[in-house]
């Protein structure tokens, strides 16, 4: 029986991958308490278990702490793409992604530790460029969506795809926000409204200029009737005259 053993370069580099994993893991909940700059070394030191010897051998810095959790936390948030990927139907997937992003942020802390990446990533260069790539990979996603949606004539045409979905995914960002303030208010009730609101947006042409002509048809019946019944009202004041 032949036994195959692993090297031990492989070894060793899934061993410091997995300490690497946890030093993050404990990083994020540190940061989750105190933001990004109002947690020392030594807090992530002491929440990992590790002295500060062992963690700088897997970071040099705080600030490379903060890069590789800013990384780790943005594919976390976006990682509902595998919801899109094989959608035959639009308004399926979107359904699905609301929720998918209502319940991944469903604690004040997991919104809060999000805000604070994108916060990050607006005032350092390095965290900013690692928003960017993450954004721009979920955006060609979603905006691939849309253009097959469009497509199969699921939405309209006439709309950006691209433009399209930075404005859903700012509002799947704003509502995970939000649902931290307004805690009364019920996830399918909110997921309902936004639903609604979106299919008046993204409605597919030839149903909008279905609806349009109707309504201008009811506009035009209604007008007719009240013409009519005002002939009929001056018919008869001119007969008892």
């Amino acid at each position: 029986m032949t036994i195959i053993k692993k090297p031990v370069q492989l070894k060793s580099s899934l061993k410091a991958d997995k300490k690497r994993g946890d030093i993050v893991k404990a990083a994020r909940s540190c940061f989750r308490k105190n933001g990004f700059h109002q947690t020392s070394m030594q807090e992530v030191c002491t929440a990992v278990g590790l002295g500060p010897g062992a963690v700088y051998r897997y970071f040099d810095s705080k600030q490379a702490i903060i890069e590789a959790m800013a990384q780790v936390e943005l594919r976390a948030s976006r990682s509902i793409e595998h919801v899109v990927q094989h959608a035959d139907d639009f308004n399926d997937a979107l359904h699905s992604m609301t929720q998918a992003f209502l319940q991944r942020h469903d604690f004040a802390a997991d919104a809060s530790m999000l805000t604070e990446v994108y916060a990050e990533g607006m005032r350092n260069k390095r965290v900013g460029s690692i928003v960017k790539k993450v954004e721009d990979d979920w955006i060609t996603l979603l905006a691939t969506m849309v253009r097959t949606a469009q497509a199969r004539g699921q939405v309209d045409v006439h709309i950006d795809a691209r433009q399209t979905a930075l404005f859903v995914t700012a509002l799947w960002d704003g509502m995970m926000i939000r649902q931290v303030f307004h805690r009364q208010s019920k996830s399918d009730s909110m997921i309902a409204f936004f639903e609604a609101m979106l299919g008046k947006c993204l409605l597919r042409e030839n149903k909008r200029n279905k609806i349009s002509r109707s309504t201008e048809e009811d506009i035009d019946g209604d007008a007719n009737a009240s013409f009519e019944k005002a002939d009929d009202d001056d018919a008869r004041q001119l007969s008892l005259i």
